[in-house]
This record gives structure tokens, sequence and C-alpha cells, in this order.
């Protein structure tokens, strides 16, 4: 996950601006501009979204599914067991899933 300060650099720096250019384009100061690139303050979505814009880009925000981490381990356990060994421990984890519900 990209933080805010590192959104707002890296859109500056594609648009190649200055921080003072990006401060005039958006309407706030450069001093504001710095303040969010180092994370000492953080902005509101809405100022975000419309710095990222001031630099001609859009910004997006997305949730995605992230992997339970007993799922992994799980997965990483049986790919270790042989092919039959995957077969007979199969009736023990669906009991457990049946118990888990």
């Amino acid at each position: 996950m990209e933080t805010p300060q590192a959104a707002l650099r890296q859109a500056r720096a594609l648009a190649g601006l200055s921080q003072r250019a990006l401060a005039a384009r958006a309407g706030t100061s450069q001093p504001a501009i710095a303040r969010y690139e180092r994370g000492a303050a953080t902005p509101s979505w809405e100022t975000l979204e419309r710095l990222i814009e001031a630099c001609g880009r859009s910004l997006e925000l997305r949730a995605e599914v992230a992997p339970d981490p007993h799922d992994v381990e799980l997965a990483a356990r049986m790919l270790e067991l042989t092919p039959l060994e995957r077969l007979r421990t199969l009736p023990r984890y669906a009991r457990l899933r049946g118990l888990a519900r």
C-alpha cells in the first residue's frame, strides 16, 4: 500500500513540477506541500485528490482480498506432503472445517 506522501511525491515528480508550482496549481502553499510529502501532516482524501489532479493524474482507492496467514501456512504445509499424504489428510481438514462453521 502506497502512503499519501509517496503518492503525492510520485505524482509531482511524474508531472515534472516543483513543490511551488504544484502549490500554485492547487491553490495552496509550498510549505503545505512539503509537510504532506514529508509525512509531517496528512492531507484529507479530498485534499490529496485535488493535489494529485493538479499533477494531471487521478487518485484511485482499491480494496483487495488479503490472504489469511493461516491459509498460507496450511498451503505451505500441504505442499510439503506427498500426493498420497495429502489425500489422507483431507478428511481430517474437512471435519475441522465443518466444526469451524
